[in-house]
């Protein structure tokens, strides 16, 4: 294909930009693939082909959004371009392509176009990897457009810088859990977020830091970094930007409010409002990386504080004082089983085996010990207090065969054991005969079994186990 290059633009993050005639004289636009991969590599034609049967489908969307799809791929001098059609708009406003921060308006239209495909995505399926700040360009008046985000998110690990793409992702997502259309609304949060500040709002030091932060925090308010930013818009990036997926607001309700800033133009700060967050700026982020480093502090120190735990065990035990007793003569088989269950609930150990005659138990005994140490210390030195152990949904019965001299009873229940990040679940069954120990009823045998058995995975807490997954 004769194609003669007519004049060159950079986008301000950098990407080249080319204007062609083809033999007929007819303009085009070429964009570099700029990989890091050879072109003798046998990735690099494999990933050419993938490109391919992607262009084959354009995407036939009409809304505010205006999406960039390519013609094909062609070698041009020594580069390999992906070539799409003379846009006009395209090439006008390609400079501004990548500035480091936008204006809060642009950012809020910026949205609403962006939530049109949203939408979309929602109707149709359309999986397109989230939304990611590199893809769009504004195109004046208003107008937003995107590159193909499906070519965009095809590349990015194979260009220099790209790999920043995946740390959109949302924390259920990387957590291992499926796109739906909230994890689209927090990528278009996180995207403005970056737009209108010039940050992104998690360290960018090392990929086991980025991803820790992503699953454990919530970014703080955009105006400590730019305080020229109003309230509504800083409120509703916030609240795109929740962990948890449920407290995030749904398309419609962001419709509506993005519409309501852009018509009565509420897209600034008050001049009172920007010296606030500017004074407070400093502090605010001080905070932030405070929590960080204790984190990381416990992360350095955990396995001593684990050859520890002998010793802050006796401690444990002391610090508690001395045990009441419950059981006595008078103490019904019943109630020696409730007593061993609710000794389960609470991580209480003493209460735990002062039901059980002697050597009966073990699991439980050393499940609960090492329960409440463990929780114990991570409470002391990260600052954590999701409960480490959850039982829920009891029922106890007596058997059939029961009788006065050998009480017997099965019980049902949930137990949701935290490890790493995530609760393993398990659906148990335990059958428990009690038997008289000098005059008191003690559980003289236990059969406990899993019927069941499921990970969860909890966000935000211990986001180590996602980094290996």
């Amino acid at each position: 294909m004769g194609l003669t290059l007519k004049e060159t633009k950079i986008a301000a993050d950098g990407r080249f930009l080319y204007l062609v005639d083809n033999e007929r004289g007819e303009k085009q636009l070429l964009e570099p693939l700029n990989l890091t991969l050879s072109s003798k590599e046998r990735m690099y034609i494999e990933l050419l082909s993938d490109l391919r049967q992607i262009i084959q489908k354009p995407l036939d969307i009409k809304g505010k959004l205006k999406i960039v799809c390519y013609l094909g791929i062609v070698k041009f001098k020594e580069e390999t371009c992906l070539m799409f059609s003379y846009d006009d708009e395209l090439w006008k406003n390609w400079p501004r392509k990548g500035l480091k921060v936008y204006s809060p308006r642009e950012v809020a239209e910026a949205a609403i176009a962006m939530l049109g495909l949203v939408e979309i995505a929602e109707e149709t399926e359309l999986a397109f990897g989230g939304f990611f700040p590199g893809d769009l360009f504004p195109l004046g008046s208003g107008g937003w457009g995107m590159l193909d985000p499906r070519i965009q998110n095809l590349l990015a690990p194979y260009r220099r810088g790209g790999e920043d793409r995946e740390y959109y992702s949302p924390p259920e997502v990387i957590a291992g859990s499926s796109w739906s259309a909230k994890s689209y609304l927090y990528t278009l949060g996180l995207t403005m977020y970056s737009l209108v500040t010039g940050v992104f709002p998690f360290p960018l030091a090392n990929r086991r830091e980025t991803v820790t932060a992503i699953l454990q925090e919530e970014p703080i308010d955009p105006r400590y970094y730019q305080g020229e930013i109003g309230e509504g818009l800083a409120i509703l990036i916030l609240k795109m930007l929740k962990k948890k997926v449920e407290l995030r607001p749904d398309h419609d309700y962001l419709k509506k409010e993005f519409g309501r800033i852009v018509e009565t133009g509420s897209f600034d700060a008050s001049p009172e409002e920007g010296i606030k967050f500017r004074e407070e700026a400093v502090l605010v982020k001080k905070k932030v990386e405070q929590k960080r480093k204790r984190y990381w502090r416990w992360q350095r120190f955990k396995w001593p504080s684990a050859i520890a735990a002998v010793a802050l065990i006796f401690f444990i035990m002391l610090s508690r004082g001395g045990y009441e007793e419950k059981i006595t003569p008078e103490t019904k088989p019943l109630e020696v089983v409730n007593i061993f269950y609710e000794g389960i609930k609470n991580l209480d150990t003493l209460q735990l085996e002062e039901p059980l005659a002697k050597g009966v138990g073990k699991e439980f005994v050393n499940m609960v010990t090492f329960l409440h140490v463990t929780s114990k210390m991570r409470q002391a030195y990260e600052l954590l207090n999701t409960p480490f152990l959850v039982m829920e949904e009891v029922t106890i019965e007596e058997d059939k065969n029961s009788t006065r001299e050998a009480p017997s009873y099965t019980v049902n229940y949930r137990l949701k054991i935290f490890e790493g990040g995530e609760y393993r679940i398990q659906e148990r069954q335990d059958r428990l005969v009690l038997k008289r120990v000098k005059k008191e009823w003690r559980i003289g045998d236990l059969d406990s079994q899993v019927l069941t058995e499921k990970l969860e995975p909890i966000l935000g807490e211990d986001p180590s186990q996602a980094l290996d997954r």
